[in-house]
């Protein structure tokens, strides 16, 4: 003889007590990336001012230093972890969304954060020397540094956009596939009722 088990409803605290431990846990999860982004960009910025205004300094003016990937990505770690075991607690053992597009919206933040902080160009279209204060102009990479301030953040938008738009890991398509679900079976419960009358 077999007993079908119902699942235990937890009372309201322990449900809202699950709900802000997942909000955290995907707080946790952007804040991290956005510190991977920013430093990352930080670095780039590096780079992009030795091609525009031939200067090389370890300097990355208002973004986070170069090291601060390293704890950027640890925290990512921890913070991927901790939404693993939140959203579990959440969804009674079962993870309703992955953290890809969490993550893809901090990238997506952090990238345009540091692009907004990069440093400007000394000459726009001249590649302008600290010492000599000589000049030349800029060839395909100079101009291609120059519009990576914009360029960057659009093409991570873009696809951290169609993630929320399509992924199975997004909260949006989660959300709308289970509304449509209900409204679904709402229908067809109050079309068999109609016609069993």
């Amino acid at each position: 003889m077999s007993t079908a088990t119902t699942p235990v409803r937890k009372p309201l605290g322990a449900r809202v007590v699950d709900v802000v431990l997942a909000l955290l846990a995907h707080v946790a999860v952007g804040a991290s990336w956005v510190l991977v982004a920013a430093s990352v960009m930080g670095s780039l910025d590096v780079a992009r001012r030795m091609v525009m205004n031939s200067e090389f300094a370890w300097d990355t003016g208002r973004l986070p230093q170069p090291w601060m990937i390293l704890v950027g990505l640890a925290a990512a770690f921890v913070s991927h972890v901790f939404f693993t075991w939140a959203m579990r607690r959440a969804g009674n053992g079962r993870r309703a969304w992955g953290a890809r597009v969490v993550a893809w919206a901090g990238v997506f933040l952090g990238g345009a954060l540091g692009a907004y902080l990069w440093t400007p160009a000394l000459q726009v279209g001249a590649q302008v020397g600290p010492a000599s204060g000589e000049s030349t102009p800029w060839g395909i990479l100079g101009w291609a540094a120059h519009h990576a301030r914009l360029v960057v953040p659009a093409l991570v938008g873009a696809w951290t956009a169609l993630l929320v738009l399509v992924s199975r890991h997004s909260p949006l398509v989660v959300v709308s596939r289970w509304v449509w679900g209900w409204w679904r079976g709402r229908r067809s419960r109050r079309s068999s009722s109609l016609a069993s009358a």
